[in-house]
């Protein structure tokens, strides 16, 4: 039988090498971050040379702010990494090996000892020369070899053995090489009882040891992306929404993270933006143009090619006359007006490109005839006397009148091309009622499908439709979106009559709901038992408010801050304190006897300023 392929292990009995080549998005995220800063600010940046002392980018893992930090964007890790509090580089390639299923039990252990709240043990003095870096915790394979060769004389080849047999459970090994290193280490003067102690511990922790060269370069790209993220937070933002563009869920988890970082993300614009996400000069996120549909690469390169060439565009009709019509097609146009595309021409609004114009059903399908018949004639003008002139005997139509689009409306259609909203939520303003009391966003309302609990959801309803049944009652369907997914309701009989007058589009509700038993047949469905408007929910289902206060974050500063702050926002809610004390594991509750607080989105958002946890009751 003629074979092609064989086996690693085969390979390597061999004598051959085998090696592993990683493809990684990010190299390519770094790249790009990269090559915007440059664009921007004129700073050469060698992603190798970045300081690895650098003190903004270890405040950044110590916030745990690592969203779009290659390995360390987990919620688990960002947990993790405020309790580690990070202040070099070799704890973030100790962390990168120990947060993996087994060794993670190790991490508590290794942060309570790095911050000297446990004491740093080692089993034989020996063994201090390579545990130190990792606080007397065995982390990376290369330690067990290193250990092996100065306790037990073991050689290189040796060494490499114990590391293969452990970390595969290969037990002819491990058997083989236990004499060895028991004769290797009695040798050296070392008790044969802790030695039999190391090597049961190196046994149990092998299996799912970690090397650390493989570690310290995953760490590396790690900290080149947090340097970026804290030095140059748009330029990376955008290269990692760039490169995730074609995941729609991905970019709106991104997008919040603009917004709590503090940035803003602008929509298309036909005068700024690239083909993909890029910065401005303002240090602002603009969203690309190829990112719409109905706008592919052609007229893309069209736009970006006249717009370098000879400058900005001044106007829509500027536009026509400009480009070449056969890449630039109605479609095209459209999207760009429903994106945002043409919010940079000054005095005009959406809903004026779709009025109707004349006898043209919209003012976009005249403005492209005006475009043709512009550049026809300069075509034909160019042949004669007059064909060094630029003017062309068309006169430019006027912009109809119309009335601004509602704000949901406008949001709808920008949505219908970018597949976000990008200008906006029509949630935005509700935050803290989604954020505090909900049981969950609608993409994972199917988890409580078994709970036999009620869910509470809120968004925004959209896709209303009243219909009459075969018997003559109505009925209704409805979607509601929140700011990562829709679901479909529909309401029958006296439900449909309890709550048909909350069914208006762009309305926001508060919907409490509970799966049960569908009339058609056995499937779980979601039966709505209450749609309350969001406006007031905070208010009325808000009693009191605690504010967590960890010891280390109690300083004057912080309390002349939580002062001020309840003393603007009085009001009706219950002021309560939690302090916690993380050594101890102690926590003490007390409650303001004098104080009433107004619990709203503004005094949410000054807790978060601050950067104080809280919980509404």
């Amino acid at each position: 039988m003629y074979v092609s392929q064989f086996d690693n292990s085969v390979a390597e009995d061999a004598g051959l090498l085998k090696m592993d080549f990683l493809g990684l998005k990010t190299l390519t995220i770094i790249k790009d971050a990269v090559r915007m800063v440059k664009e921007n600010y004129g700073v050469e940046l060698d992603p190798d040379e970045i300081p690895l002392e650098d003190k903004g980018t270890y405040e950044l893992f110590q916030r745990g702010e690592t969203v779009g930090i290659f390995q360390y964007e987990s919620a688990g890790m960002q947990k993790y990494m405020k309790e580690l509090v990070p202040t070099k580089f070799e704890d973030l390639i100790a962390m990168n090996a120990l947060y993996r299923p087994g060794p993670l039990e190790y991490i508590p252990e290794f942060i309570d000892r790095k911050h000297g709240r446990k004491p740093v043990i080692y089993d034989l003095d020996a063994m201090e020369e390579y545990l130190e870096e990792t606080y007397g915790i065995c982390v990376y394979q290369e330690q067990v070899m290193l250990l092996s060769q100065k306790l037990a004389n073991f050689t290189k080849g040796q060494a490499d053995m114990l590391r293969k047999g452990m970390g595969k459970k290969k037990k002819k090994v491990i058997d083989m090489l236990h004499p060895k290193f028991i004769e290797g280490g009695t040798a050296n003067g070392h008790d044969e009882e802790t030695l039999n102690k190391v090597w049961k511990d190196w046994e149990a922790f092998a299996s799912y040891a970690f090397n650390k060269s493989h570690s310290t370069c995953y760490a590396f790209v790690a900290f080149q992306t947090a340097y970026l993220k804290a030095h140059y937070p748009a330029e990376f933002m955008a290269s990692v929404l760039t490169h995730n563009k074609n995941d729609i869920s991905k970019i709106t988890f991104f997008l919040e993270e603009c917004k709590r970082m503090g940035l803003t993300v602008l929509g298309p614009s036909v005068n700024e933006s690239a083909s993909d996400f890029s910065v401005n000069k303002d240090g602002h996120v603009r969203f690309g143009l190829s990112a719409l549909k109905g706008v592919g690469e052609g007229p893309v390169e069209e736009i970006l090619k006249e717009r370098s060439e000879n400058g900005p565009f001044e106007s829509l009709m500027d536009m026509v006359r400009r480009l070449n019509l056969r890449a630039i097609n109605k479609k095209v146009v459209e999207s760009l007006a429903f994106g945002g595309g043409f919010d940079c021409f000054e005095g005009v609004i959406r809903a004026q490109y779709f009025a109707p114009s004349e006898k043209y059903n919209t003012f976009l399908e005249h403005a492209l005839r005006y475009g043709n018949a512009y550049q026809n004639q300069k075509a034909q003008a160019a042949n004669t006397l007059f064909g060094d002139s630029d003017d062309a005997m068309i006169p430019e139509p006027s912009f109809p009148e119309a009335e601004p689009w509602p704000l949901i409306e406008e949001l709808t259609r920008e949505k219908e091309v970018t597949g976000i909203y990008v200008s906006g939520h029509p949630l935005d303003d509700y935050r803290l009622e989604v954020k505090n009391f909900m049981t969950c966003s609608l993409s994972k309302v199917e988890m409580f499908k078994n709970s036999g609990s009620p869910v509470k959801i809120g968004g925004i309803i959209g896709a209303v439709q009243h219909r009459i049944s075969k018997n003559g009652n109505g009925w209704g369907l409805f979607e509601l979106s929140d700011f990562n997914a829709s679901v479909e309701f529909r309401l029958f009989g006296e439900d449909y009559l309890s709550f048909q007058h909350m069914l208006i589009d762009g309305k926001a509700v508060y919907v409490k709901a509970k799966f049960q038993k569908s009339w058609r047949n056995d499937d779980m469905e979601l039966k709505i038992q209450e749609i309350r408007l969001l406006d007031g929910i905070a208010e009325s289902l808000t009693d009191s408010i605690t504010i967590k206060l960890p010891l280390e974050k109690i300083s004057d500063k912080t309390i002349d801050q939580l002062d001020v702050l309840c003393k603007t926002h009085v009001g009706k809610h219950r002021l309560k304190m939690e302090l916690i004390d993380r050594q101890q594991r102690m926590k003490v509750s007390m409650i303001a006897k004098e104080r009433m607080v107004n619990a709203d989105n503004d005094f949410i958002r000054e807790l978060d300023r601050i950067g104080l946890k809280y919980l509404l009751n």
